[in-house]
């Protein structure tokens, strides 16, 4: 077993997680052609598929770890953290994206959530249909007319935005309070700003690539 302190990439990169996964993403897995790194029990969908692994995250309870693998291990025996707030912690990629942290458990989803907000690194949660990230403060989009793009606030948060069906200069938004989802964009082009505060923005899955392209990596600070 070795036990690097972190991976990098310049480029984007797949996780895996032990939560549901299904055919279709593991196909997507395999076509994106990213390196693919495991939390703990995702390297049972790894080996389940045979998908090439790049390296193993987490404190190891569910998995038997056989020795002289081909891939580096980091061991993190920290039980204050989850599997994917150790990934998001040891991987340095340009981008991440997540498998097998949304559905299922609701307290593994709402972990995931919070992983996510009090990370610097992007990592994009993909569920069965839809799409979970961080918003940056400043978002600048091209979209298909009509696709659904909600805003969920992590804390008290000011945004405002142009382009959707219902925008939110003005809203004072909190997650015990008033909230921006099942909005959708009526123009093609659509922007947010974060001025205070920090947001989920969820999108469906079908447009992820499309979002992808246009995402302002360089500058988002979270």
């Amino acid at each position: 077993m070795t036990n690097n302190s972190s991976f990098t990439s310049n480029k984007g990169v797949n996780l895996i997680g032990g939560g549901k996964v299904n055919k279709s993403q593991i196909d997507d897995i395999r076509i994106s052609k990213k390196q693919l790194f495991c939390a703990d029990s995702g390297l049972n969908y790894a080996i389940k598929y045979n998908l090439l692994i790049s390296g193993l995250i987490g404190d190891l309870d569910s998995v038997d770890i056989q020795k002289n693998v081909y891939y580096p291990v980091y061991q993190d025996l920290d039980q204050n953290t989850n599997d994917l707030e150790k990934s998001l912690h040891t991987i340095n990629a340009k981008y991440i994206i997540c498998y097998g942290f949304l559905g299922g458990r609701m307290d593994h989803t709402l972990a995931s959530f919070n992983a996510i907000s009090k990370s610097n690194q992007i990592a994009f949660l993909i569920g069965e249909e839809d799409v979970c990230v961080v918003c940056p403060k400043y978002l600048k989009l091209e979209l298909p007319l009509n696709t659904r793009f909600s805003l969920f606030p992590m804390d008290h948060t000011n945004a405002r935005s142009k382009g959707l069906m219902w925008n939110v200069d003005g809203i004072s938004m909190n997650p015990n309070g008033k909230i921006s989802t099942s909005n959708e964009n009526v123009k093609s082009h659509i922007e947010v700003w974060i001025d205070n505060g920090l947001a989920l923005a969820i999108f469906p899955h079908s447009v992820l690539q499309i979002i992808l392209e246009q995402w302002p990596f360089s500058t988002q600070v979270n």
